[in-house]
């Protein structure tokens, strides 16, 4: 995988723009979609994810089948719909809810219906795309009062020098309805892939069992179990077409989930040495396969990782992955991993401190991708960064921020030891790799925060996104509340800056818990909890339908 900063690419020339506009209006919708996908003059980095603008989006589809997501929006069925980018429509595209904790808690508050939404552009109509774009993601900003934790994160892993998902802000419709201010974020799949020039290779995005399978709950909170995946492709000529969810969509997941706030608290965040006890569901549990440790030879036995092929992998491409695995128990770290690109990837995950992830309980939120028997991980959903899963026992005491803002960028994990993380671990157990891992973390406190690019960015995007955040009713946050978080989000990555550069220079320890607090950097002007967290989404959040949420 290239690790290289990826800018936009310039539009080709004035002449091919003007001829994409000169075709016939009426033809605007499935053939000028297939006239878009097939264009080089605009590619979807410069229409939808240009970060100059707020975006507009709306979707039209049957209003029999609106209700009917609305009323059971944990099925993740697929309905037939056209969708309006910046006034550019593209008919007949999948469209379909998505999420697993926030997913259940918008369906059990009667007084919102504001989901994520997943869309394909080519579920219907084979081949068809948006400026080559397969699959976008419409994410509703659950848990987030900076509205910017996704947004920013993805920001930090370029500035890491890592490949990372695209995103632009959007007003989203539905059937001319305002739904709000939504994030959208490309989807990791063979768009993702051909982008960033890694189609050559098998992408999978583990999850344990236990996360993927949980029943779920309706708009009335009866269970049900999930419909059949069976990855028909369906006709195109229904207008009203509804297919059960496939797209690596888990089902919903109960929103009363297993409550981890115990080893989520900071009191009792234990660093390397927390094994997590026996929590289900990847909370200390035995896996197959999502935590990266090498078992056995057999397919069977990473179940976690194979039955979430997001590529079409053989027998043979699962046997690269498990030699890999193997090679790398073994110490061969440069025979079976991409070294430069997983040590920039937790380079910017382990400043961003999300512990919805590999290096929390979970095992989840990442992708993995192989390509010619070499391993590395792609970032994904960060709702939940800058120490809100860290912080979910609802503690926002001013000691509480100063411990998340300082916590040691070489002891990041939460409920697992390291022996349990050997996608970390052989980046901590080495000298050499542990200095190319300190190297990337100063040149990315070098270059984006000291620099100012961070400051400079996040301003812009405040200023561009305030007026939306202002008239939307529906947000999870209302608009002095985002103020607040977002006063806090910079301090956050400012003091945490502040903090690596002390433990890079030798002044603060790397390790948690062989810090002096004489030496940490003073946090106790801000709390964590301001910033959005999962157990309540603003004044108006239903706050019972919150409670003991794990893990989006």
């Amino acid at each position: 995988m290239r690790i290289q900063k990826r800018f936009y690419i310039p539009a080709l020339s004035a002449c091919l723009m003007l001829a994409g506009c000169a075709q016939n209006a009426s033809s605007q919708s499935s053939s000028a979609a297939s006239e878009v996908s097939s264009s080089s003059a605009d590619s979807y980095e410069n229409t939808l994810f240009s970060s100059d603008k707020v975006h507009t989006i709306d979707i039209e589809l049957a209003a029999d089948d609106w209700t009917d997501l609305k009323a059971n929006p944990t099925d993740k069925t697929k309905y037939q719909a056209d969708i309006t980018i910046d006034g550019e429509t593209v008919k007949d595209v999948s469209f379909a809810t998505k999420g697993n904790t926030s997913l259940n808690a918008v369906a059990q508050d009667e007084d919102s219906d504001r989901y994520s939404f997943k869309v394909n552009f080519g579920k219907y109509v084979d081949g068809q795309t948006y400026h080559r774009l397969d699959k976008l993601n419409l994410n509703n900003i659950y848990a987030d009062a900076t509205y910017m934790k996704d947004y920013l994160s993805y920001q930090i892993f370029e500035a890491a020098g890592l490949e990372s998902p695209l995103t632009s802000y959007v007003w989203l419709t539905v059937n001319g309805e305002d739904a709000g201010l939504y994030l959208a974020i490309e989807d990791i799949s063979d768009a993702y892939l051909d982008r960033t020039e890694d189609g050559e290779g098998q992408l999978y995005k583990p999850e344990t069992e236990q996360l993927a399978n949980m029943t779920d709950t309706d708009k009335q909170g009866s269970q049900q179990m999930p419909q059949n995946n069976d990855g028909n492709t369906a006709p195109s000529g229904d207008a009203n077409q509804k297919t059960p969810p496939s797209d690596g969509q888990a089902p919903a997941m109960p929103s009363e989930a297993p409550d981890s706030t115990d080893n989520n608290a900071p009191q009792n965040f234990g660093g390397q040495n927390n094994d997590g006890g026996n929590m289900p569901g990847g909370m200390g549990s035995s896996d197959s396969g999502a935590s990266l440790k090498y078992t056995d030879d057999s397919i069977d036995s990473y179940s976690d990782i194979f039955d979430n092929a997001e590529t079409d992998a053989s027998d043979t491409d699962k046997q690269r992955v498990i030699t890999a695995l193997k090679e790398l128990s073994e110490g061969d770290a440069e025979g079976s991993v991409d070294t430069d690109s997983v040590i920039a990837y937790f380079a910017a995950h382990n400043f961003v401190m999300n512990y919805d992830s590999y290096t929390g309980n979970m095992l989840h939120n990442y992708y993995l991708y192989e390509n010619d028997g070499k391993l590395s991980m792609i970032p994904w959903d960060y709702n939940l960064a800058f120490g809100a899963f860290m912080n979910q026992n609802g503690g926002s005491t001013s000691s509480d921020a100063t411990y998340i803002v300082n916590y040691g960028i070489d002891s990041p994990l939460n409920g697992a030891s390291e022996a349990d993380r050997p996608m970390w671990s052989w980046i901590s157990s080495n000298d050499t790799y542990l200095q190319k891992y300190h190297e990337v973390m100063k040149n990315l406190i070098t270059a984006y925060f000291d620099a100012g690019k961070f400051e400079e960015q996040i301003n812009a995007v405040y200023e561009m996104i305030l007026p939306y955040v202002e008239k939307d009713t529906n947000g999870f946050y209302d608009a002095e509340e985002f103020k607040t978080a977002f006063s806090t989000l910079k301090t956050f990555c400012k003091k945490r800056a502040e903090s690596i550069s002390l433990q890079l220079n030798g002044s603060l320890s790397t390790i948690t818990d062989e810090q002096t607090d004489s030496a940490k950097i003073d946090a106790s002007d801000i709390s964590i909890s301001d910033m959005g967290t999962q157990s309540g989404a603003g004044t108006d959040a239903p706050q019972e339908s919150h409670q003991n949420i794990t893990g989006i």
